[in-house]
């Protein structure tokens, strides 16, 4: 199976780099580019629509495949199906509804962000609208967080934030060139891992159809960037992650440990998590609306040290590597070695917030001197 979803990856990676440079070609024909200017850093205009590609790249063969599947399950003299394969497309075939609840989500997620790319969403408005397609996902019995309570609703708005957050927290990431969708290749690599741990093949498929498409759109999109994938697509790339930690299984039959699903997602997205709450910190302490953008981001505080913007990639990529990788710990490990990766990650932040503080202060040092 898994010489399978090499072959997958490396189609949509193909696919996804021929649909960037057919989207960035009618964006620039049609003027659908962003203009430098106010918070933004890049000095000329760039073309947008990046995510247009990333969503196509992904979610046809996804709905390809499992159309497929559930076609050759229900008319298996249709075609002669390997020994070895069997179960994987069966057990393709029964995700198929779910599948299709996923993709129309990613579907509305995207068409929010490009209506947001094109014509602009009063911020609420966008954040509703986000709550409502996560809620509607939430719905869906088979994408929820439980966290061991049973209580149907509070499933569905725990999960339905979770969504959100990540939504967000990725949407917040497209600062800088390359920059969300480098964390979304990193992150989903680690969530690769664990599903293919326990063979998740269903989980391992989203993630690395999403990944491929990430990075036949990150060849064009390192610095200096040739096109944005803008709203659009980080809000999917978020969305799709976010969905796919939901589905994750974390519980075995050897053992089960409370703290492993609540502490792995928090690992695996404490860079972008960590962005997203000093940025709102900042904010409030400075006064500033919440939902007003601005320079305050993790990586144009780097860039503020000095660095240029492929040392802030870099660096943040190390971050990521960091923190992401621990999560992988195998399945049903006591609680002090869950813990670890955990105290690792949250290590880590806390170096970095040093770090921060004694820049402030030495430049605050220097001025007044």
């Amino acid at each position: 199976m898994r010489p399978v979803l090499t072959l997958a990856f490396c189609g949509v990676f193909a696919a996804s780099a021929v649909l960037v440079l057919t989207v960035r070609r009618y964006a620039r024909k049609w003027g659908v580019m962003d203009h430098p200017g106010g918070r933004k850093i890049h000095p000329n205009a760039v073309a947008l629509g990046g995510g247009v590609a990333i969503f196509l790249a992904s979610a046809i063969p996804l709905f390809l495949v499992g159309a497929a599947c559930r076609a050759l399950v229900a008319w298996p003299d249709l075609l002669s199906i390997p020994p070895a394969l069997h179960r994987y497309v069966q057990g393709a075939a029964s995700q198929f509804s779910l599948l299709c609840y996923i993709l129309a989500g990613g579907l509305a997620i995207a068409v929010l962000g490009l209506w947001d790319d094109l014509k602009g969403l009063n911020p609420p408005l966008k954040l509703l609208g986000q709550f409502i397609i996560a809620g509607g996902i939430a719905a869906v019995p088979g994408v929820r967080i439980t966290i061991f309570v049973g209580i149907a609703w509070v499933h569905i708005l725990v999960t339905a934030v979770w969504i959100v957050a990540l939504i967000n927290g990725f949407n917040l990431l497209d600062n800088m060139d390359g920059q969300c969708g480098l964390v979304a290749f990193l992150t989903g690599g680690a969530l690769l891992a664990l599903a293919l741990q326990t063979g998740q093949m269903f989980i391992a498929g989203l993630l690395l159809v999403l990944m491929g498409a990430v990075l036949g759109f990150l060849v064009f999109n390192f610095p200096p960037a040739s096109i944005f994938m803008g709203d659009s697509g980080s809000m999917y790339v978020g969305y799709v992650l976010a969905v796919a930690t939901i589905l994750t299984s974390f519980l075995t039959s050897r053992q089960v440990n409370p703290f492993f699903p609540l502490l792995v997602p928090l690992v695996i997205f404490a860079i972008p998590l960590y962005d997203t709450a000093s940025v709102i910190l900042i904010r409030l302490h400075k006064g500033h609306p919440l939902m007003q953008g601005d320079r305050n981001h993790l990586a144009h505080r780097l860039l503020r040290l000095g660095l240029s913007e492929r040392m802030v990639l870099l660096a943040i990529g190390l971050m990521v590597l960091a923190t992401a990788p621990g999560a992988t710990i195998p399945y049903g490990s006591s609680t002090w070695q869950v813990f670890v990766p955990a105290i690792q990650a949250a290590a880590v932040l806390c170096v970095i917030v040093i770090l921060e503080v004694a820049s402030v202060r030495g430049r605050r040092e220097n001025v007044e001197n």
